[in-house]
């Protein structure tokens, strides 16, 4: 067994897990009163190497705000840790991107709110913070392009 497939297997096995969203490090630590929105973009692309037909994750952050990726990618926001709180994500159109999870603490885990790129277009998802008693926060604007 090849070096490459020895690190694409538990990649992939990780990415079937993780497929409503994926985990934020605990040093991401977010106000819970506010998001923030990137100065500047940055564009991510899905890599062309895939096993079989999935495709790696996206993983989408404030300084990089845009992605173009492929039908069938998993989009994941990684915008902080939501504390009690959860951060929400809505698609302006879902039938190019469908949001499927929100970001919030699975016991001592914590989950990243996600989608997955549905039809070739273009669309805006937002990412909002919703506190669990102190109301919510600015969202964060992501721009997702499925060619």
């Amino acid at each position: 067994m090849n070096y490459r497939r020895l690190v694409c297997v538990p990649l992939l096995a990780l990415t079937v897990a993780l497929a409503a969203g994926a985990c934020s490090s605990d040093d991401d630590k977010a106000d819970s009163s506010t998001s923030t929105t990137a100065a500047t973009s940055t564009t991510a692309s899905t890599s062309t190497s895939a096993v079989g037909n999935v495709l790696p994750p996206v993983v989408l952050n404030a300084e990089t705000t845009s992605a173009t990726v492929k039908p069938g990618t998993v989009v994941t926001f990684d915008v902080g840790d939501p504390g009690e709180g959860r951060f929400v994500a809505t698609s302006e159109d879902p039938k190019v991107f469908r949001v499927e999870g929100e970001g919030k603490v699975e016991g001592t885990a914590t989950v990243n709110a996600g989608g997955v790129a549905v039809a070739p277009g273009t669309t805006k998802v937002s990412v909002q913070y919703m506190g669990s008693t102190n109301g919510v926060g600015a969202p964060t604007t992501f721009t997702i392009t499925v060619e």
